[in-house]
């Protein structure tokens, strides 16, 4: 092919390419139109004002949940288990006898050591008489005297020593979960179960550092989260010096009518005041959209009579109970703010401002609306 030959081709080619270039644009603008064409979706919220609560800066601390009676039962004395009267998870009462182990040897050195000291006992009286008339000699009547409280106490040491192995209910409670069985040998010192008091109270042991101690005043109320539920405690007990490891103070409080589910033992979060009150900003919780970048919450502004949404970046506090929640920095009180649905929103979005029983109906009839039956060529 010659020189014009090949310039026709390239003319051509160019040609080509320009006509498809311009056919391509036209389509893209066209779609571009189309899609200006139809308006921009509004997002249905529902609005509330971030208002002002009154109050004092809070501490949060772990705390940790202590049954007010709990003790460890363990056997003394170690011998074979004769009685065993519970079962784990069993209610019992105050001096209920739980566990008997062979006292067998020690009953029988009792009745005899009984038999003695009465003996013993007998003759001292007898001595003590003869010597207040005159017919005993006091050494003899000091030595029986001596002798009798010797045989006394052999009696008390024996009772003492059936005693510890025999347990009894310290307090009314209830019994955790023991492996023991009658038959068995238990050594002196075994554990045999947990006892935990059924008292509606219950103990909340907390730390605070250093800092925040001078701040708190142990006469007011704390707060404990546990689970869903929130309960008030208050402080009965503070150590008497700082923990030089961690530079933070003990405190104990109690729930005086604990109706948790949580056992003795859980851990719980605690909520202390520390220091004066102040006016705090405070927004329902579902108006916080949080994310890894960290907690935004969504300002409604008016703007050429539309409503859109600005993304407000903010730093929380504690919760107030299960439905709002501080805001400790970036929003001011009293803005306008999207309360729910801040899921669908992003910085700039436009909003419908609607009221919570606006939503609940438009929500249901999305439910219930049928979609159209496809119509058949």
């Amino acid at each position: 092919m010659g020189a014009r030959g090949w310039a026709i081709a390239g003319v051509a080619a160019v040609a080509l390419v320009g006509g498809l270039g311009f056919t391509k644009y036209n389509q893209v603008m066209a779609a571009i139109a189309y899609g200006a064409s139809f308006p921009e979706p509004a997002e249905a919220v529902i609005v509330a004002d971030a208002k002002t609560l009154s109050r004092a800066p809070v501490t949060t601390a772990i705390g940790q949940l202590q049954a007010v009676d709990l003790v460890d039962l363990r056997i003394e004395r170690g011998g074979v288990i004769t009685q065993m009267n519970f079962k784990s998870g069993d209610l019992v009462k105050k001096g209920q006898i739980l566990l008997q182990a062979d006292t067998s040897e020690e009953r029988a050195d009792l009745a005899a050591a009984e038999v003695e000291a009465k003996r013993a006992r007998t003759d001292a009286e007898r001595e003590a008489e003869l010597l207040a008339r005159g017919a005993a000699a006091e050494a003899v009547a000091e030595q029986a005297e001596a002798l009798a409280a010797s045989a006394e106490a052999r009696v008390a040491a024996l009772r003492a020593a059936i005693d510890r192995k025999t347990i009894h209910a310290p307090f009314n409670g209830r019994v955790g979960i023991t492996n023991l069985k009658p038959g068995q040998y238990v050594s002196e010192g075994s554990f045999v179960a947990s006892l935990v008091g059924t008292q509606s109270g219950i103990y909340v042991d907390f730390t605070l550092p250093q800092d925040t101690v001078a701040a708190l005043d142990p006469k007011r109320p704390v707060r404990v989260k546990i689970g869903d539920t929130q309960a008030e405690a208050r402080i009965i007990a503070t150590e008497p010096s700082i923990d030089v490891a961690s530079r933070s103070l003990g405190y104990r409080a109690v729930i005086e009518k604990y109706a948790g589910n949580l056992p003795a033992g859980s851990l719980v979060t605690v909520e202390v005041d520390a220091g004066e009150q102040r006016d705090t900003v405070v927004v329902p919780r579902t108006s916080v959209l949080r994310s890894p970048y960290g907690a935004t919450v969504f300002a409604l502004q008016d703007t050429e009579g539309q409503t859109r949404a600005k993304a407000m970046l903010v730093e929380l506090g504690p919760a107030l109970g299960s439905d709002e929640v501080m805001v400790l920095s970036g929003l001011d009180a009293g803005t306008r703010i999207a309360a729910d649905g801040v899921f669908k929103l992003r910085d700039g979005s436009l909003v419908r401002p609607v009221t919570a029983e606006q939503k609940a109906a438009e929500e249901a009839a999305q439910r219930t609306a049928k979609p159209a039956p496809e119509q058949t060529p």
